[in-house]
């Protein structure tokens, strides 16, 4: 590694530390991965040394930044907030001292909708994470997301796709003093991967997640179909790759059979009505109609972003019929200029609450939330205007 390079992956680093603050850590193992691997080994501690100035100049500024906000130093949040959302599951079941029922946003989202998951002041800044009770906790979300996440590798990638780009590696493995570069880049790719998968498995798994592997994986796996693998190895390789793109074209799930439309389009409604009338505050009631294209809890969130209103207030499910008037109650204290309620005709939940809202806004207006489709998918209702 040369003088320049170690500068270059340094900035990298950077840079990618400022898009996601996953890349700090990661990439300081990528590279250490990579000088461990270089052959020849020349001086490898002060080539970690030059890669890591940039980084940690850039995080140590950015750290000085969040404490001159939230008076912690940190270099980000991001780790500690996913961890208290998912491992154990404390974010959503700590109660709302504002609302009986429904979650005050207004400290975590902004007049723009800016979402601020670790406001200032916020219990998740004083919470301690201790290794004892975390270790057992994080095993079981490995064992428990790994299998997905190879599923979706498998099903990105292709069976063919992950074949070749194995089979590359043991090829550079045994020609590794003939092709130093390719030995060192390819084995990096695949060491990086690997520790990429198990950090985000160790939280929650997302397809997403993905993302910055891939291109590395198949760049990898090219070069044995090109050149590095015998003929006939080559052609079943390629065989499988054909049928995991005709697979993942057909199989009942896949995206090419169920991202047939755009399903937001009760949210652009939504947002249009609440553009339409006056005011700038709104509560969201229940969930959309399509959890699994994002329009399920996202519902709210979104349309008070297309309608350019500020979300005060939200709970994800609709309430039983012996907490409307608690529900009524925590709308009343909020003083919304709009309330967002999802929901289908035949609901019970949803129709009893839709009729007290525009029992209690009667001198008001209402408007239906439609989807193409499902039809009537939720209800806005707007405040008198004084």
């Amino acid at each position: 590694m040369k003088k320049n390079a170690g500068y270059g992956s340094g900035g990298i680093h950077a840079l990618a530390f400022l898009a996601k603050s996953v890349a700090l850590p990661w990439l300081a193992l990528n590279t250490i991965f990579s000088v461990a691997l270089s052959i020849p080994r020349k001086k490898p501690a002060a080539h970690l040394v030059l890669a890591a100035i940039l980084p940690v100049l850039v995080a140590a500024a950015w750290a000085g930044v969040l404490h001159f906000k939230y008076g912690a130093f940190t270099t980000g949040t991001q780790f500690k907030f996913n961890y208290l959302q998912w491992t154990p599951a404390v974010y959503g079941n700590t109660p709302d001292k504002t609302y009986a029922v429904l979650k005050d946003t207004k400290p975590s989202i902004d007049e723009n909708n800016v979402n601020d998951p670790m406001p200032l002041g916020s219990w998740m800044w004083r919470y301690r994470i201790g290794l004892g009770q975390s270790a057992p906790v994080l095993v079981a979300h490995e064992i428990q997301n790994l299998p997905k996440a190879l599923k979706e590798l498998l099903i990105v990638v292709t069976p063919g796709g992950l074949a070749a780009f194995i089979f590359m590696v043991a090829v550079l493995a045994r020609r590794r003093v003939q092709n130093p570069v390719e030995f060192t880049v390819a084995t990096a790719v695949a060491l990086g991967s690997i520790s990429l998968l198990l950090a985000y498995c160790m939280l929650v798994f997302d397809g997403r997640y993905l993302y910055p592997i891939i291109p590395l994986l198949l760049a990898v796996a090219v070069g044995f179909l090109e050149h590095r693998g015998p003929r006939l190895l080559q052609r079943a390789i390629l065989a499988l790759i054909v049928l995991g793109i005709f697979a993942s074209l057909v199989y009942p799930s896949s995206p090419f059979r169920t991202l047939t439309r755009d399903f937001q389009i009760s949210c652009y409604q939504a947002g249009q009505s609440l553009r339409a009338h006056p005011g700038s505050t709104v509560v969201s009631i229940g969930s959309g109609p399509y959890q699994e294209h994002g329009v399920g809890w996202e519902a709210g969130y979104k349309s008070a972003y297309f309608g350019d209103r500020r979300l005060i207030a939200v709970t994800e499910t609709l309430p039983s019929l012996e907490n409307i008037p608690a529900i009524l109650s925590d709308i009343s204290k909020a003083s919304p200029d709009a309330i967002l309620v999802w929901g289908k005709p035949g609901n019970a939940r949803y129709e009893a609450l839709a009729q007290q809202l525009v029992h209690e806004y009667a001198g008001g207006s209402q408007q239906t939330i439609t989807d193409p489709v499902l039809g009537e998918v939720g209800s806005a209702v707007y405040a008198r205007q004084r």
